[in-house]
């Protein structure tokens, strides 16, 4: 795009634009200019400095990972993992550094407590770069009081007193109220450390949530999460939908879907939060939900869920074409 720019300018002679230019290039190359490595070396510093692990008794690996072993067995390990594509290119201006990472504790080779946060584009990866190639420290600020209160504290809680560390998460999985992160809990860990009403209580949780109605739940959870932060989104017309228009669009496929046998358990437990949702974006993000990929059904079908898609994908121009 800067190039693009540039060669605009000089053919157009546009001397403003293209004095401009030049000085923008010119600051970009007296940044200092810094591998992938480098940012990723600053990122572990940030998140080593701002959780306080070294008085807290944590060392840092060669690799980069954050770990601390105690003497009843126990790892505590916050370990990081890289993107194979992480590149920075200051002549254009242009770079994606992107790192994952989990904060888990185990017992030998046995994970007992894993702690993530959702990136909002999906995948296991967050991109750690600004618009001017620097580190990200504004969305780690974000990581630091998370981790610390669904990771770091419930550590001391658990060294303290086990049974009641465990006694807010007995369920395979714990999630964010906007899904934009989790707690996932091995049955082995409160098999070997909770008592037996929280045993039950877990597995009860591990059946419920094969149920439709929490499987409809935290699909939708987790959908609606990354939908509403997605660029490709059109997020005000999303917004702007009337429960009238959007019942016009799905009850249709309900109806077809119940007709020809596709009408699933789950379905119908989606259906019914739609019906509850008083969001307008939700309500339009659940919508997409129920009507998407519309297989075995007559091709009217087909062109309305792609215009539903156009509209609520107006920013994703590819698809389009």
């Amino acid at each position: 795009m800067f190039w693009r720019a540039m060669r605009f300018a000089e053919e157009q002679q546009v001397p403003i634009l293209l004095d401009l230019l030049k000085r923008i290039r010119q600051g970009v190359e007296t940044v200092e200019q810094k591998r992938p490595a480098d940012i990723i070396q600053e990122l572990l510093d940030y998140l080593w400095n701002g959780l306080g692990l070294e008085e807290k008794g944590w060392k840092r690996l060669k690799k980069g990972d954050f770990k601390k072993k105690m003497k009843n067995g126990l790892t505590y390990q916050i370990w990081f993992d890289r993107s194979r594509y992480n590149y920075i290119d200051y002549e254009i201006g242009h770079g994606n550094v992107e790192v994952g990472f989990s904060c888990i504790i185990k017992q030998g080779d046995d994970y007992l407590y894993s702690f993530r946060i959702e990136p909002t584009t999906g995948g296991s990866f967050f991109r750690m770069l600004t618009e001017d190639l620097r580190l990200n420290t504004g969305l780690l600020d974000t990581f630091l009081p998370l981790v610390k209160a669904n990771y770091l504290d419930f550590i001391d809680r658990f060294e303290a007193d086990p049974v009641e560390a465990l006694q807010p998460v007995c369920a395979p999985f714990t999630e964010a109220e906007d899904y934009s992160w989790f707690i996932y809990v091995r049955e082995q860990m409160v098999e070997r450390y909770g008592t037996a009403e929280q045993m039950e209580e877990y597995r009860r949780q591990a059946e419920l949530r094969g149920t439709p109605g929490h499987k409809a739940k935290n699909w939708m959870g987790s959908m609606l999460f990354h939908l509403s932060h997605a660029n490709d989104v059109d997020q005000a017309w999303a917004s702007s939908r009337t429960r009238e228009e959007l019942d016009q669009v799905v009850e249709p496929f309900v109806q077809a879907k119940r007709q020809t046998g596709q009408w699933t358990q789950e379905d119908e437990a989606g259906y019914q939060l739609y019906r509850q949702e008083t969001d307008p974006k939700k309500r339009t993000f659940r919508v997409w939900y129920l009507i998407a990929n519309p297989r075995g059904l007559p091709k009217e079908f087909v062109q309305k869920e792609l215009e539903f898609r156009w509209k609520l994908f107006a920013n994703r121009e590819e698809e389009r074409e």
